[in-house]
């Protein structure tokens, strides 16, 4: 027995993902250490510099692996086509909509409301920041998961391995946020399996994207909603939460609550009945 190379004779794919997921952390964390210390007016200058630092060891990563594995990024879903393009669409309208429906939904049962009023937005520069912070952090985490992770597992096992890993990964690295909670964990571990499903149906990484970058905009950027945790962001609509109960999620914010869990299940029933031609 080969404790580092499978039957196929290629090296286990969780020897891989850890040497992968070292880097990247190591990588971030050497950037972070450099950063932080400076003196930023903003802290978005600070999170935006970090987390392009971190897409760009990410890349780095990745042409290491193409080198290695003689693999082009085709073969982790990076693919730029008319087609995926369409899917980066889909996933920024499924994104919006999904928060969208949870935020009405907590408005009319009086759980939450808006501070202001829907005639009263706020429009400052920093919602420019945020949302080039969403955009990043989208990328980011898809190309590390649903990227690397899922398209490696993808190859030599089975499909409960492939939806179940990644997804257990994505919430472990929500671990350290502020405010985090159970049934926030579980949640990220359904959003997880949804986005790895994405990816999979599609053959491209650019649904999840376009879906994990809207989520989390219109979430914290659009209404004031906590994003995994995080109350950092300036919004649109800002709001207030009147119960904090499973509905609302907490100062966990929306992915806390069992509102997210429903709309996951359903938003999965959507992108199955999306029909999706093979050839890309």
């Amino acid at each position: 027995m080969n404790l580092f190379k499978n039957k196929h004779n290629k090296i286990y794919s969780g020897i891989k993902i850890t040497l992968f997921i070292a880097f990247y952390f190591t990588f971030q964390k050497a950037a972070s250490s450099l950063l932080i210390p400076l003196d930023f007016t903003n802290y978005y200058t600070l999170y935006i510099l970090i987390k392009s630092l971190s897409v760009v060891a990410l890349i780095i990563a990745f042409i290491f692996v193409y080198k290695l594995e003689n693999r082009s990024p085709r073969k982790f879903g990076v693919i730029i086509s008319k087609k995926s393009l369409k899917h980066l669409l889909i996933g920024l309208v499924l994104g919006a909509l999904s928060i969208t429906i949870i935020a009405l939904l907590l408005f009319a049962t009086d759980n939450a409301t808006l501070t202001y009023s829907f005639e009263e937005p706020i429009f400052s520069f920093n919602l420019i920041y945020v949302m080039i912070i969403f955009i990043l952090v989208g990328i980011d985490e898809e190309l590390l998961v649903r990227g690397y992770i899922v398209h490696t597992l993808h190859r030599y096992n089975n499909k409960y391995v492939v939806y179940i890993i990644p997804a257990v990964i994505f919430s472990a690295l929500h671990l350290l946020n502020p405010n985090v909670s159970v049934v926030g964990l579980i949640n990220i571990v359904l959003i997880g399996i949804l986005f790895t499903y994405m990816t999979l149906k599609t053959k491209n990484i650019l649904m999840a994207i376009g879906f994990h970058i809207t989520w989390n905009f219109f979430q914290g950027g659009f209404f004031g909603f906590n994003v995994s945790g995080s109350t950092l962001w300036d919004s649109v609509y800002p709001v207030r939460i009147i119960h904090d109960n499973l509905l609302t999620g907490g100062d966990f914010g929306l992915e806390g609550g069992i509102l997210t869990t429903l709309i996951f299940v359903i938003v999965t029933m959507v992108v199955y009945l999306i029909p999706v031609e093979d050839n890309q």
